[in-house]
């Protein structure tokens, strides 16, 4: 499986100073994540949990899934896009039972 963390290092360092932009309104992102609009921009420019890349294309586009662990436990993952900006196109909180799952599949290297 490729390694595209470097990839998406060097695209977000080049979109970054235009902005974020959301797919979805913020008032059911942020919720939904447990998280501040702060705290999402900061996590997906300094890249510290992330685990995963995973990379789609789709309608010609193609879409990053950004796959962040915390713990055994925790973990958040981001699809994102970019075009002029950076777009979270969703995110969603990852579980325990599902982490489990990733760790003996997805995540191997």
């Amino acid at each position: 499986m490729k390694n595209y963390s470097e990839e998406i290092k060097e695209l977000i360092e080049k979109y970054m100073s235009k902005g974020f932009e959301y797919g979805k309104p913020m008032d059911f992102l942020l919720p939904r994540i447990k998280a501040s609009k702060e705290e999402v921009e900061n996590e997906i420019i300094n890249c510290k949990d992330l685990r995963f890349i995973e990379k789609q294309k789709r309608e010609g586009e193609t879409r990053y899934v950004l796959y962040f662990v915390y713990s055994r436990s925790k973990g958040r993952v981001y699809v994102i896009t970019f075009t002029d900006k950076i777009i979270i196109i969703t995110a969603y909180p990852l579980g325990k039972k599902t982490l489990k799952k990733y760790h003996k599949g997805r995540f191997k290297k």
